[in-house]
């Protein structure tokens, strides 16, 4: 059976970032950075049907890198990839995202930037948790898919004062709810109207139920 997710971290730093992550909830293979990854990747049976390709850098060998094990992993069967770049503290200018548009066509992949206290893990949670955990919001696996393609996004926690700004100039958005047993559909609610007061671009709203998780309570992407 095809898993959900290969994760391939490039460096100990995003590495350690998802080795908190439950990899056997989320139905997904990790690949952990040593010098024999890419003999590793080649090994794979089946990749999985979204490949997180986590960088410790943004700089081009970086992207190769990436964009190579894109390639290899396709062949095994692999799906959508997206290259998650380090975190920045703050919400990228015009030329910084220019560098995005440019990222995304180097490793033909959605390059997704977290911003502020986001993280790589946070792109496994927000990408990989709707397809592979039980919601009281579900979410055709199409429409997440849909979203991935040779573009960029920013990644953001639901708390950034920032988010909305980056969501006025969406193209796509969206929104996981990390929902806890004792929540409630007024929070899935609440997260829409705020979307939804900032812009009518179109939104994919998921709500997958975690018992145990001190992760954030909601994600956004913000397709660009």
């Amino acid at each position: 059976m095809q898993p959900v997710g290969t994760l391939v971290a490039f460096g100990a730093t995003p590495a350690a970032a998802i080795a908190p992550l439950d990899a056997t909830a989320l139905a997904c293979e990790v690949l952990a950075p040593g010098e024999d990854l890419f003999a590793r990747i080649k090994e794979v049976g089946e990749a999985g049907s979204i490949l997180l390709l986590l960088t410790d850098s943004a700089n081009d060998p970086a992207l190769a890198g990436a964009a190579k094990a894109r390639k290899i992993l396709q062949r095994r069967g692999g799906g959508d990839a997206a290259v998650v770049l380090p975190a920045v503290p703050a919400l990228p200018g015009p030329q910084a995202r220019a560098r995005l548009d440019r990222a995304a066509r180097l490793t033909g992949a959605c390059v997704i930037q977290p911003v502020g206290h986001a993280s790589w893990a946070d792109a496994v949670r927000i990408l990989i948790e709707p397809l592979a955990i039980f919601g009281l919001v579900g979410v055709d696996p199409r429409e997440i898919h849909g979203l991935l393609g040779e573009r960029a996004a920013l990644l953001q926690r639901w708390d950034d004062p920032s988010l909305d700004e980056s969501m006025r100039t969406a193209k796509d958005v969206l929104v996981s709810c990390r929902l806890r047993p004792t929540s409630t559909l007024g929070e899935v609610d609440a997260a829409a109207n705020r979307v939804r007061a900032v812009t009518q671009t179109r939104l994919v709203l998921a709500g997958p139920e975690l018992s145990r998780d001190d992760g954030p309570r909601a994600l956004a992407a913000v397709f660009q």
